[in-house]
């Protein structure tokens, strides 16, 4: 596989009724694109939301680095009395959930309507 042949990472931001649920698109895999993810979810928290939800429905792939600034965002949704939750995840990156025990720690849903709905609950 060549550098063009890699799907790039991206970040979309939409706005709900009790916080924001941020779309991740493509592979999330290196320092560089977490910094970027941190940097996003930061002014969004910085906003006064306490809690989020991560759209993985379009994320390809995702490696340790990326769980890692996962478990980084539930921390500090967390700790500001709120909470992260996971919605649409591909095969490929839920084994990566259940092989690392996270999918007990998350809370994940089918659906980012059925995470919003929790969100709001």
């Amino acid at each position: 596989m060549n550098v063009t042949d890699r799907t790039t990472f991206d970040i979309g931001v939409t706005d709900v009724p009790n916080g924001q649920v941020f779309h991740l698109k493509g592979r999330l895999m290196d320092q560089q694109q977490a910094d970027r993810l941190m940097a996003t979810l930061e002014t969004g928290l910085g906003k006064g939301h306490r809690s989020v939800v991560l759209d993985l429905s379009e994320l390809q792939y995702m490696n340790s680095t990326g769980l890692n600034i996962l478990i980084n965002v539930l921390t500090r949704t967390r700790n500001a009395g709120g909470d992260t939750y996971i919605a649409g995840v591909s095969n490929s990156v839920r084994q990566l959930f259940v092989v690392t025990k996270l999918d007990s720690v998350f809370t994940m849903t089918d659906t980012v309507e059925a995470a919003v709905a929790k969100m709001g609950a």
